[in-house]
């Protein structure tokens, strides 16, 4: 569903951001504050009304979701498989950019295969 706090913070320490929304808060995004996890909830359309306390997104941490790291991953022109092991084993995420070249993450969550793949894409265009 989003991300550990852990890997999120080590995303945004690489520059990790949303292609979508960008610079925006959305009710469908998810942060920690404080030892609690929060989803913030509210009206999405005409316009975003949340109904979280704003010292949420103030002082929290963003939890990136598994659309927001599918997406910036086909939004940066890369094409990707996402492959389920054995029950209990985790997933494998392959990642192709548009010149051939592979990355392959692996983790216990969809969420943190993904994650390890656009970690390693961020620390290899740096």
């Amino acid at each position: 569903m989003y991300l550990s706090e852990t890997s999120a913070l080590r995303l945004k320490e690489l520059g990790f951001k949303r292609t979508y929304y960008i610079d925006e808060i959305a009710p469908f995004d998810f942060y920690k504050v404080n030892e609690e996890e929060w989803v913030l909830g509210g009206r999405i359309l005409p316009e975003g009304d949340l109904l979280a306390p704003s010292d949420i997104t103030i002082k929290g941490t963003w939890l990136p979701s598994l659309t927001d790291l599918m997406t910036w991953l086909a939004d940066n022109n890369y094409t990707y498989t996402l492959e389920c092991k054995e029950r209990g084993h985790g997933y494998v995420v392959q990642a192709l950019d548009s010149e051939g070249n592979t990355t392959k993450g692996k983790g216990g969550t969809a969420e943190l295969a993904f994650s390890k793949v656009i970690e390693h894409i961020l620390k290899s265009t740096r």
